[in-house]
This record gives structure tokens, sequence and C-alpha cells, in this order.
């Protein structure tokens, strides 16, 4: 069941939500939800701090603070019930949260599609087939041992397969094998979980 961890910075932001009306949450909501599609709108936030007779950059930091929420429960795909426990830490009133998470629910799948519409693909492994060459003499020395790897490195980037023909050497090959293995080793290192877990 994974949940949210906030920092004590946006806690304090979405502090900002007790006492207030549903329509100004919404309007908040919907303020958020522009600052993820089109970045900072600084129009929408001098109007919103007339209306609300406060600062304009409490009403930034409370748009940043719900963006970031709606993003983070959106990326982690948060259940209804997952969102909820993330908000109880908040210590709002009930009735708020349950607003809160209605709005989540109902915008989550186009938050999803605007961060897969930003995120960066990069291609995947899909296939490696190799191949040692052995050159043992030419015309110009008879007894030479000349040994190549040919490698044809298969990705698959945004559903279509691309072919790569490397060449290489065996001391070349094997010092990439060992620095390969290198990385594997330390993912599964507890400091690199341990700031995975942070992270997300």
């Amino acid at each position: 069941m994974p949940v949210l961890v906030l920092s004590d910075k946006l806690k304090g932001d979405l502090q900002f939500f007790e006492g207030t009306s549903p329509e100004v949450v919404k309007e908040f909501v919907r303020i958020s939800l522009e600052f993820i599609r089109k970045g900072a709108n600084p129009k929408l936030y001098n109007s919103a701090a007339k209306s609300l007779a406060v600062e304009v950059r409490r009403v930034e930091a409370v748009v940043e603070a719900t963006a970031q929420l709606f993003a983070e429960a959106a990326k982690l795909q948060l259940s209804e019930a997952d969102f909820a426990d993330s908000l109880s830490v908040l210590g709002l009133a009930p009735d708020l949260n349950q607003l809160l998470n209605i709005l989540y629910l109902e915008h989550r799948s186009e938050i999803r599609q605007i961060q897969k519409e930003l995120s960066f693909d990069m291609a995947h492994y899909s296939n490696l087939d190799w191949r040692l060459d052995v050159q043992v003499a030419s015309r110009a020395l008879r007894s030479q041992l000349n040994a190549m790897f040919v490698l044809k490195l298969d990705t698959l980037e945004n559903g279509e397969t691309q072919s790569h023909m490397l060449q290489s050497d065996y001391t070349n090959l094997k010092h990439l094998a060992d620095e390969l293995d290198d990385a594997l080793k330390e993912i599964r290192s507890a400091h690199v979980r341990r700031i995975a877990r942070q992270k997300f």
C-alpha cells in the first residue's frame, strides 16, 4: 500500500485549505491543473490573491503544493484509500479530505497522460546477437591472431525495433561487462534502495 511522504513545507502550504470553502478548494485545484498542463500563470495567481485577500506568493505556494500532491499521487497511481491515507497526516477536516480525494480521482488519468507526454522515453534493450571473428593469418603476416566480437544490439523505442551493429575486442568487451556488473550490484545496495524510497 503506497503512501505519499509529504514534506513539512508541503504540509504547511496545504494547511491553507483549512477553513476555506469547497469552491475555493476547487478553484485552487483548477489552477493547479493548469500549472501541471502549462506551467505558472501569474495572472491567475493575482486574481486569486485579490479575491482571497492574501499575498500572491502564498497563492503561488498553495498552487505548487497542490500540483505536487496530485502529480506525485498520480505518478504512484494511488487508489482512493491510499490517497486518503496520505491526506490524513495534514489534519484537515474530513469533508475537505473527501473533496480533495474526489478531485484527485476526477483528474488522475488526465495527470497521468500529461506525465506520459512530458516523460523522456529512452530506448530499451530487446535482444543481443554476437559472433566472434578471428583472423588467423594474412598475406603480410602468416601467424597472427586478431579476434573481434561483432554484436547486433536490438533496442525498442516507441514500439519500433532498431538494430545497432557494434564491434569490440575482448578487452573492451570485458571492461564493459565488468562496469555493467558493478552498476547492477550498486542498484541492489541498501544505500540506493533508501534513496529510491525517499525520492519516489
